[in-house]
Protein backbone atom coordinates (compact mmCIF):
# COMPACT_ATOMS: atom_id res chain seq x y z
CA UNK A 1 0.00 0.00 0.00
CA UNK A 2 1.35 3.40 -0.87
CA UNK A 3 2.37 5.70 1.95
CA UNK A 4 1.07 9.26 2.31
CA UNK A 5 4.32 10.61 0.83
CA UNK A 6 4.56 8.46 -2.32
CA UNK A 7 3.56 9.60 -5.75
CA UNK A 8 0.24 8.14 -6.93
CA UNK A 9 -0.76 7.03 -10.37
CA UNK A 10 -3.06 9.97 -11.05
CA UNK A 11 -0.97 12.85 -12.32
CA UNK A 12 1.73 12.41 -9.72
CA UNK A 13 -0.55 13.43 -6.85
CA UNK A 14 0.57 12.13 -3.49
CA UNK A 15 -1.62 9.52 -1.88
CA UNK A 16 -2.26 11.83 1.05
CA UNK A 17 -2.94 14.95 -0.99
CA UNK A 18 -6.04 16.45 -2.51
CA UNK A 19 -4.58 17.55 -5.83
CA UNK A 20 -4.71 21.14 -4.59
CA UNK A 21 -1.77 21.04 -2.25
CA UNK A 22 -3.79 20.25 0.91
CA UNK A 23 -3.87 17.14 3.08
CA UNK A 24 -6.63 14.64 2.43
CA UNK A 25 -8.54 13.26 5.40
CA UNK A 26 -10.77 10.25 5.86
CA UNK A 27 -13.69 12.59 6.51
CA UNK A 28 -13.16 14.34 3.16
CA UNK A 29 -13.12 11.01 1.35
CA UNK A 30 -16.32 9.86 3.01
CA UNK A 31 -18.10 13.17 2.44
CA UNK A 32 -17.15 13.10 -1.22
CA UNK A 33 -18.38 9.51 -1.48
CA UNK A 34 -21.66 10.52 0.14
CA UNK A 35 -22.06 13.31 -2.43
CA UNK A 36 -21.66 10.76 -5.22
CA UNK A 37 -24.22 8.44 -3.66
CA UNK A 38 -26.70 11.28 -3.16
CA UNK A 39 -26.33 12.47 -6.75
CA UNK A 40 -25.90 9.24 -8.70
CA UNK A 41 -26.70 6.32 -6.41
CA UNK A 42 -24.50 3.79 -4.64
CA UNK A 43 -24.02 1.71 -7.80
CA UNK A 44 -22.13 4.59 -9.41
CA UNK A 45 -19.67 4.93 -6.55
CA UNK A 46 -16.26 3.52 -7.49
CA UNK A 47 -12.81 3.92 -5.98
CA UNK A 48 -11.41 5.20 -9.26
CA UNK A 49 -14.23 7.66 -9.81
CA UNK A 50 -13.95 8.96 -6.27
CA UNK A 51 -10.21 9.43 -6.68
CA UNK A 52 -10.82 11.43 -9.86
CA UNK A 53 -13.41 13.57 -8.07
CA UNK A 54 -10.94 14.37 -5.30
CA UNK A 55 -7.98 14.77 -7.65
CA UNK A 56 -5.90 12.12 -5.93
CA UNK A 57 -4.35 8.77 -6.74
CA UNK A 58 -6.51 5.67 -6.38
CA UNK A 59 -4.09 4.52 -3.66
CA UNK A 60 -5.10 7.54 -1.57
CA UNK A 61 -8.63 6.19 -1.23
CA UNK A 62 -7.37 2.80 -0.11
CA UNK A 63 -4.94 4.52 2.26
CA UNK A 64 -7.65 6.49 4.06
CA UNK A 65 -10.70 4.20 4.00
CA UNK A 66 -9.76 0.79 2.61
CA UNK A 67 -11.61 -1.13 -0.10
CA UNK A 68 -15.06 -0.54 -1.63
CA UNK A 69 -16.85 -2.35 1.20
CA UNK A 70 -15.07 -0.27 3.83
CA UNK A 71 -15.91 2.86 1.84
CA UNK A 72 -19.61 1.95 1.80
CA UNK A 73 -19.52 1.18 5.52
CA UNK A 74 -18.10 4.63 6.16
CA UNK A 75 -20.77 6.28 4.02
CA UNK A 76 -23.48 4.35 5.85
CA UNK A 77 -22.11 5.61 9.18
CA UNK A 78 -22.59 9.18 7.91
CA UNK A 79 -26.10 8.40 6.72
CA UNK A 80 -27.05 6.86 10.07
CA UNK A 81 -25.73 9.90 11.94
CA UNK A 82 -27.70 12.23 9.64
CA UNK A 83 -31.00 10.43 9.06
CA UNK A 84 -31.22 8.57 12.35
CA UNK A 85 -31.58 11.65 14.54
CA UNK A 86 -35.23 12.34 15.34
CA UNK A 87 -36.53 15.45 17.08
CA UNK A 88 -39.54 15.70 19.38
CA UNK A 89 -41.17 19.08 19.97
CA UNK A 90 -44.35 20.52 21.36
CA UNK A 91 -46.04 20.50 24.73
CA UNK A 92 -47.49 17.33 26.16
CA UNK A 93 -46.78 13.67 25.37
CA UNK A 94 -49.15 13.41 22.41
CA UNK A 95 -47.68 16.42 20.63
CA UNK A 96 -44.11 15.28 21.24
CA UNK A 97 -44.69 11.71 20.05
CA UNK A 98 -46.48 12.95 16.93
CA UNK A 99 -43.61 15.36 16.29
CA UNK A 100 -41.08 12.53 16.57
CA UNK A 101 -43.08 10.39 14.14
CA UNK A 102 -43.27 13.22 11.62
CA UNK A 103 -39.55 13.88 11.96
CA UNK A 104 -38.69 10.25 11.23
CA UNK A 105 -41.04 10.05 8.25
CA UNK A 106 -39.64 13.24 6.75
CA UNK A 107 -36.06 11.97 7.02
CA UNK A 108 -36.92 8.60 5.50
CA UNK A 109 -38.81 10.12 2.57
CA UNK A 110 -36.29 12.89 1.86
CA UNK A 111 -33.40 10.42 1.67
CA UNK A 112 -35.07 7.19 0.62
CA UNK A 113 -32.19 6.10 -1.64
CA UNK A 114 -29.72 6.45 1.21
CA UNK A 115 -32.01 4.44 3.47
CA UNK A 116 -32.03 1.71 0.82
CA UNK A 117 -28.21 1.71 0.88
CA UNK A 118 -28.23 1.31 4.67
CA UNK A 119 -30.61 -1.62 4.32
CA UNK A 120 -28.43 -3.30 1.69
CA UNK A 121 -25.45 -2.98 4.02
CA UNK A 122 -27.35 -4.73 6.81
CA UNK A 123 -27.41 -1.65 9.07
CA UNK A 124 -31.12 -0.81 9.17
CA UNK A 125 -31.37 -1.65 12.88
CA UNK A 126 -28.61 0.85 13.63
CA UNK A 127 -30.36 3.46 11.50
CA UNK A 128 -33.49 3.31 13.65
CA UNK A 129 -31.71 3.13 17.01
CA UNK A 130 -31.59 6.94 17.55
CA UNK A 131 -35.32 7.12 16.77
CA UNK A 132 -35.98 4.28 19.20
CA UNK A 133 -34.10 6.12 21.96
CA UNK A 134 -36.09 9.30 21.38
CA UNK A 135 -39.41 7.48 21.32
CA UNK A 136 -38.60 5.45 24.44
CA UNK A 137 -37.79 8.62 26.36
CA UNK A 138 -41.04 10.23 25.25
CA UNK A 139 -43.09 7.13 26.04
CA UNK A 140 -41.53 6.87 29.50
CA UNK A 141 -42.33 10.54 30.09
CA UNK A 142 -45.92 9.79 29.05
CA UNK A 143 -46.14 7.17 31.80
CA UNK A 144 -45.65 3.95 29.84
CA UNK A 145 -43.35 1.25 31.18
CA UNK A 146 -42.32 -2.34 30.64
CA UNK A 147 -43.75 -4.35 27.77
CA UNK A 148 -46.43 -1.70 27.20
CA UNK A 149 -43.74 0.86 26.31
CA UNK A 150 -41.95 -1.60 24.02
CA UNK A 151 -45.15 -2.48 22.18
CA UNK A 152 -46.03 1.21 21.81
CA UNK A 153 -42.54 1.96 20.50
CA UNK A 154 -42.76 -0.73 17.84
CA UNK A 155 -46.33 0.23 16.90
CA UNK A 156 -45.27 3.80 16.17
CA UNK A 157 -42.18 2.70 14.24
CA UNK A 158 -44.18 0.20 12.18
CA UNK A 159 -46.79 2.80 11.35
CA UNK A 160 -44.23 5.43 10.25
CA UNK A 161 -42.06 3.04 8.24
CA UNK A 162 -45.13 1.39 6.70
CA UNK A 163 -46.42 4.76 5.51
CA UNK A 164 -43.07 5.47 3.86
CA UNK A 165 -42.99 2.10 2.10
CA UNK A 166 -46.54 2.61 0.80
CA UNK A 167 -45.71 6.10 -0.48
CA UNK A 168 -42.64 4.79 -2.27
CA UNK A 169 -44.61 1.92 -3.80
CA UNK A 170 -47.40 4.22 -4.98
CA UNK A 171 -44.85 6.54 -6.56
CA UNK A 172 -43.51 3.64 -8.66
CA UNK A 173 -46.91 2.46 -9.89
CA UNK A 174 -48.11 3.24 -13.42
CA UNK A 175 -50.77 5.89 -13.82
CA UNK A 176 -54.17 4.46 -12.88
CA UNK A 177 -56.78 4.16 -15.64
CA UNK A 178 -59.67 5.10 -13.36
CA UNK A 179 -59.92 8.11 -11.10
CA UNK A 180 -61.73 7.90 -7.73
CA UNK A 181 -64.64 9.94 -9.04
CA UNK A 182 -65.15 7.30 -11.73
CA UNK A 183 -65.24 4.44 -9.25
CA UNK A 184 -67.61 5.82 -6.62
CA UNK A 185 -71.32 6.40 -7.26
CA UNK A 186 -74.31 7.24 -5.10
CA UNK A 187 -75.32 3.56 -5.21
CA UNK A 188 -72.20 2.68 -3.21
CA UNK A 189 -73.28 4.79 -0.22
CA UNK A 190 -77.10 4.90 -0.31
CA UNK A 191 -77.31 5.49 3.45
CA UNK A 192 -74.59 8.15 3.60
CA UNK A 193 -74.73 10.24 0.41
CA UNK A 194 -72.82 13.06 2.10
CA UNK A 195 -69.71 10.84 1.96
CA UNK A 196 -69.71 10.67 -1.83
CA UNK A 197 -67.86 13.94 -2.60
CA UNK A 198 -65.14 12.97 -0.12
CA UNK A 199 -64.80 9.41 -1.41
CA UNK A 200 -64.62 10.62 -5.00
CA UNK A 201 -61.50 12.72 -4.50
CA UNK A 202 -57.87 11.87 -3.94
CA UNK A 203 -56.89 11.73 -0.28
CA UNK A 204 -53.86 13.76 0.69
CA UNK A 205 -51.24 11.29 1.93
CA UNK A 206 -49.77 13.68 4.47
CA UNK A 207 -53.19 14.29 6.02
CA UNK A 208 -53.79 10.55 6.14
CA UNK A 209 -50.44 9.97 7.81
CA UNK A 210 -51.07 12.73 10.35
CA UNK A 211 -54.56 11.40 11.14
CA UNK A 212 -53.31 7.83 11.58
CA UNK A 213 -50.33 8.83 13.70
CA UNK A 214 -52.42 11.09 15.94
CA UNK A 215 -55.05 8.39 16.41
CA UNK A 216 -52.42 5.81 17.30
CA UNK A 217 -50.54 8.09 19.69
CA UNK A 218 -53.76 9.22 21.39
CA UNK A 219 -54.70 5.60 22.02
CA UNK A 220 -51.21 4.79 23.34
CA UNK A 221 -51.04 7.74 25.69
CA UNK A 222 -54.60 7.10 26.82
CA UNK A 223 -53.59 3.63 28.05
CA UNK A 224 -51.08 5.20 30.43
CA UNK A 225 -53.72 7.31 32.16
CA UNK A 226 -55.84 6.00 35.05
Amino acid sequence: MASGGRQGAAGGTSAGGTGRGGALSREQVLQAALEVVRADGADRLTIRGLAAKLGVAVTAIYWHVGDKQALLDGVVDLVIADIGEVTAGGRGPEARLVSAGRSLRRSLLDQADLVALVQRQGRIAALFQPARRTLVRELAAAGLAGEEAVLALQAILNMVVGSVLIDRQVARQPAQREEPEELWTADDVPDAPDLLPFLAHHLDEERLFDYTLRTLVRAIVGRSRP
